[in-house]
């Protein structure tokens, strides 16, 4: 069996569609003053890109997402013209402006983000070691959250108060 370079499967791992969404909203981060113009980009940014195309782009006010709605259909067609992305809406709130703004993200390649990777102080020796490793950080971060009462699951405490059981489970639950 034949080892790749750890750069050589993240190149083949961004090829794959999976990762092509994400790409695309790195892109869209990116280009976000271009395709929107410097006063537009300054009262708004793009928040997530969903599987189903629809871009959510949080603005300073109210008064800009209504002014924003009606430059929707401009926006979706610069952006099909300038990235060949083609997205099936735009949508716009304010809801999300307290949240960070996402810096937009380095261009380099997936070698050298590999290269500028932190330096494990005490790396696991064997793939055993390093699995139950991983495994006592996923039960140590699980201490704190509630159970859910059907599967018995760890569940944030949102999740329990909003619908008395784990997102899962309140999925299976609700009626088709």
């Amino acid at each position: 069996m034949a080892y790749s370079s750890l750069a050589t499967l993240l190149d083949r791992l961004g090829q794959t569609s999976e990762w092509q969404q994400p790409q695309h909203f790195l892109r869209l981060l990116e280009q976000w003053p271009h395709i929107a113009g410097e006063i537009i980009a300054q009262q708004s940014f793009p928040v997530n890109l969903n599987a189903q195309g629809i871009l959510t782009v949080a603005v300073a006010s109210s008064t800009w997402a209504h002014h924003l709605t009606f430059l929707r259909s401009q926006l979706l067609a610069k952006i099909q013209h300038t990235l060949g992305i083609e997205l099936q809406d735009i949508r716009f709130s304010h809801r999300y402006w307290s949240a960070p703004r996402p810096a937009p993200p380095a261009t380099t390649t997936p070698l050298q983000r590999a290269t500028t990777l932190p330096k494990l102080q005490n790396p696991a020796k064997t793939p055993q070691e390093a699995f139950q490793r991983w495994q006592q950080q996923v039960q140590q971060r699980s201490r704190s959250l509630g159970t859910c009462p059907v599967c018995q699951c760890p569940t944030p405490a949102t999740e329990l108060h909003s619908w008395g059981v784990c997102g899962l489970c309140y999925v299976r639950q609700r009626p088709v």
